[in-house]
């Protein structure tokens, strides 16, 4: 690519919250120079002192191409974009960075220092429980065989015990090694519960010996609830979702899936803002408190009898539809080879004597049903065609359980598959969320915007119509983009992404292109896209499965993310920018929308079509 071209195409993107600094006049200034003079735009890090815990730190930054590098004394390679990059190695409490760059006898120069974060507790005089790191942190609702764990940070080499507040007293706590904890003073102590303990909302007291009979006591801000008596909660909002565990991550943790509004469910736990779901004898969840409302009037476990199933068919979906008396929660997932869709009714068991199937019905091949175990039936669902093309649970009038279940689109022009389809072209990120960072200065949510352009236009011209959830630098949230998607009747979605490292990671070393995808109904579209994107002799990253991303996680229509290249790689990004290799990766994946829609859509016969 043309050293001019890429510095025009720099000039075009303005980057926020970054300094350049010139020889010239020593200003701040915003955006990337299209000047011969010297700058220096700092990338990463962001701010003058950073508080880092690992022993590597990554820098990435920009100058005039013909400028020369150094980072810590260290001449580093100035690519065509101006991006420089390296490894600082942080061994030390603090380190510092010293940034200089250097051209035809000018110079400048950046400072900034990495900090190791201390966990120093502050010294306590005389004896002192303190509210640092208490638990419990929320209010708890344990059953039997749950451990609680309590905790508080103190006066350092004290005899301590805690109280279950009208319960037990003077339970034992240890002081946590030093070693282990990382300061002295953290004191811990376990309780388990037993079948037969019954507490209601009582509070956790800390006593630390004083003196020969007394003790300074502190009582936690949280309580416990032990073998609570099982409520029941309806679902308040539409889109509340059940958590598989506690656990979480950048991508909010792993999920069973959604819930509709209104479906009732039987609570008998809390922690840490969740209360636990009993699905069954042997399954539970975890749904945040704010989805749901405890019902005042119900106290008896929500079940319900199966009815008669009925499937019947329309002319672009099917519908299954299932008899129950409460409107109970529901989990589903798929198969392939064969196509499959399984959903699990929790609280239901089965009288079902009879299913109808009517002929209408064309994309389903069977449907059975089985009683799993107590209280939980389940329907499987063959389809008769080789493509999941999205499908909705959900309940119609009263507590009619309904599953409607798209069938393929129809290809009337096998030599033009995409004319008349829906198709969603996602560009990540956007507004305040830059999304990735490359050290030439180009950030993620500029370049995925000019690629779905480009795939638009591309889309477009081969006579499909294009669902565009975000058009400009404006950040439109997620829930958004799905309901946009919906309400246009897309047929499938792609989400165009950028990929990125982390700080501890060098870029050099990672590169390359992947698909994700959710759901296994739509690996094949995800493993298409891969390998179209793999033509253009991009490196492997992998195809990832599971990847709880939020516009993954629909199963209304099939969706896959695409990670393009990696921009924190200085090489990747030099392909990100150029507008011919744009260009030819949005050419990749109209191939791949070609072949999926062939491969899985309805091809219309020849004595079909309507004489011209």
């Amino acid at each position: 690519m043309h050293l001019k071209k890429l510095l025009l195409l720099a000039g075009v993107l303005v980057l926020a919250n970054s300094a350049i600094l010139t020889a010239q006049s020593n200003m701040v200034r915003v955006g990337v120079s299209q000047s011969d003079s010297l700058y220096l735009n700092i990338v990463i890090p962001e701010t003058d002192t950073v508080q880092y815990s690992y022993s590597r730190y990554r820098i990435g930054a920009n100058t005039h191409p013909n400028a020369k590098a150094y980072v810590n004394g260290k001449e580093v390679k100035v690519y065509e974009t101006g991006a420089f990059i390296d490894m600082i190695e942080h061994t030390d409490d603090s380190t510092d960075i010293h940034i200089r760059v250097a051209m035809n006898g000018e110079e400048l120069n950046y400072h900034a220092m990495l900090v190791r974060p201390t966990s120093e507790m502050p010294e306590f005089y005389g004896k002192v429980i303190s509210n640092l790191n208490m638990k419990p942190d929320s209010d708890l609702w344990l059953t039997a065989g749950e451990l609680l764990e309590v905790q508080f940070v103190g006066t350092p080499g004290e005899s301590v015990v805690f109280n279950i507040d009208g319960f037990k007293r003077n339970i034992p706590m240890q002081e946590v090694p030093e070693e282990e904890a990382g300061y002295a003073g953290l004191y811990r102590g376990y309780y388990k519960v037993l079948d037969s303990d019954l507490v209601y909302n009582q509070f956790i007291t800390f006593k630390m010996k004083k003196g020969l009979f007394g003790y300074e006591k502190v009582k936690s801000e949280h309580t416990v609830t032990f073998n609570g008596t099982p409520r029941v909660a309806e679902v308040v909002v539409d889109d509340a979702y059940l958590n598989i565990g506690m656990g979480t991550d950048r991508l909010g943790g792993a999920r069973y899936g959604y819930l509709e509004k209104g479906v009732l469910l039987n609570i008998d736990g809390q922690k840490k803002g969740n209360y636990r779901v009993r699905l069954s004898e042997k399954l539970s969840a975890w749904i945040p408190m704010r989805f749901v409302e405890l019902k005042q009037d119900r106290r008896q476990p929500v079940s319900s009898l199966t009815g008669n199933i009925r499937v019947s068919g329309r002319f672009e979906s099917d519908l299954i539809r299932v008899s129950l008396s409460e409107k109970l929660p529901y989990i589903t997932w798929q198969d392939i080879n064969p196509n499959m869709i399984y959903v699990d009714i929790f609280g239901a068991t089965s009288n079902t004597n009879w299913k109808i199937k009517h002929k209408s019905s064309e994309g389903i091949k069977k449907v059975n049903w089985v009683q799993v175990e107590d209280h939980r039936f389940r329907l499987e669902i063959e389809l008769n065609h080789s493509q999941n093309w999205g499908y909705s649970v959900g309940y119609g009038w009263g507590s009619q359980m309904n599953i409607e279940i798209n069938r393929p689109p129809v290809i009337t022009n096998p030599l033009n598959p995409l004319a008349g389809r829906v198709i969603s072209v996602d560009a990540g990120h956007g507004g305040d969320n830059r999304g990735s960072l490359g050290a030439g200065g180009f950030v993620e949510k500029d370049v995925t915007l000019q690629i779905s352009m480009i795939l638009k236009d591309m889309l477009e011209a081969e006579g499909a119509e294009v669902v565009l959830p975000r058009t400009d630098d404006s950040y439109v949230y997620m829930s958004e983009r799905r309901e946009m998607t919906l309400d246009a009747g897309a047929d499938l979605l792609v989400s165009i992404h950028t990929n990125s490292i982390g700080y501890g990671s060098n870029p050099l070393d990672i590169r390359g292109t992947g698909s994700f995808y959710k759901h296994i109904a739509f690996k094949p579209l995800a493993e298409i896209m891969y390998d179209k994107m793999l033509e253009l002799g991009l490196a492997d990253y992998g195809l990832t499965g599971s990847f709880n991303f939020t516009l993954n996680a629909p199963i209304e229509f099939p969706n896959v993310l695409v990670e393009t290249a990696f921009i924190s790689n200085p090489e990747e990004e030099i392909l990100l920018i150029d507008p011919e290799f744009q260009h030819r990766m949005a050419m990749q994946i109209v191939e791949g929308l070609k072949e999926f829609y062939l491969k899985h859509g309805t091809i219309e016969s020849l004595s079909e079509m309507p004489d011209k």
